[in-house]
């Protein structure tokens, strides 16, 4: 048996996890939620943590996995259940993603943080009327709380509601007149933790990063800056000759055709989700 009086306990890393990912220190919440999982890779606010940060670092797939996890061993996280919300309508699962949110307000429809995760899940999975409801009601169960102002701003930024934006986000800092300012990153970072995401770059990435490599190639295949310009440059390749080779057969100018096509579609997919993730 392991008596170490340095051992720490798993509620103790998850609050230096939190702790860091309040300071945007994302690298170290994972490492401290890495050591709670090893002493127990079946705790269910571990594993839920887990896919906040996996959220954050714009890896959904990973971010199910942890909230699927924490759900098998308690069924009604709540957590895990907005984990799981914002991971699908990450992934492009937009059906399951609105789902998974009306679940939310079905464990408790009295509670404006649920309308806030409802609105901010289906906003992210495209659905601009639900969103914009959830967020008034929001505002409504809780005028008092500036996060519920934040919410409304975000879903009517998204619908090009300017004038409801600027007064949303002016009413957020009336309520909380010590934050320094009411810009978009700030904005971000007083939304729920669930629902932000560290902002990404893959270019111009430095030798002396360790993250390099992923900068450059990206969380997956063709996902990255280079992946990106090789699908650009084959649809545009193809595309030429498709368009122009008048000496080449039909056939051969259509198989160019579809390659081209297919090419300019895989890299609009694949930029939508950078921007997304963004």
């Amino acid at each position: 048996m392991d008596d170490d009086p340095t051992r720490r306990t798993v509620a103790e890393h998850l609050k230096s996890a939190e702790l860091m990912y309040d300071l945007n220190r994302v690298r170290e919440a994972r490492d401290e939620v890495d050591a709670a999982l090893r002493l127990d890779p079946l705790d269910p606010d571990a594993n839920a943590m887990a896919g906040v940060i996996a959220l954050a670092e714009s890896d959904p797939d990973e971010a199910l996995v942890f909230a699927g996890a924490a759900l098998a061993h308690e069924p009604r996280h709540r957590r895990a259940m907005i984990v799981r919300g914002y991971a699908l309508a990450d992934a492009d699962r937009r059906d399951e993603a609105l789902q998974a949110a009306a679940s939310l307000l079905d464990l408790d429809r009295t509670s404006w943080i649920h309308h806030v995760h409802y609105a901010l899940i289906t906003r992210r999975a495209g659905a601009g009327q639900p969103a914009l409801d959830a967020a008034w009601n929001a505002v409504n169960l809780a005028p008092d709380q500036p996060r519920t102002h934040l919410t409304l701003a975000a879903v009517a930024e998204s619908l090009a509601l300017t004038d409801l934006a600027q007064r949303s986000r002016q009413a957020a800092a009336d309520l909380e007149p010590d934050a320094t300012g009411i810009g978009a990153d700030t904005e971000e970072y007083r939304l729920p933790p669930e629902a932000r995401r560290q902002a990404r770059s893959f270019v111009d990435a430095d030798p002396d990063d360790p993250d390099w490599r992923s900068k450059i190639y990206g969380p997956g295949l063709f996902r990255g800056a280079l992946g990106r310009s090789i699908l650009l440059g084959l649809a545009i390749v193809f595309a030429v000759p498709a368009l122009l080779g008048g000496d080449m057969g039909t056939g051969t100018r259509l198989g160019f055709a579809v390659i081209a096509v297919g090419c300019w579609v895989a890299w609009f997919t694949v930029l939508r989700r950078h921007r997304r993730t963004e």
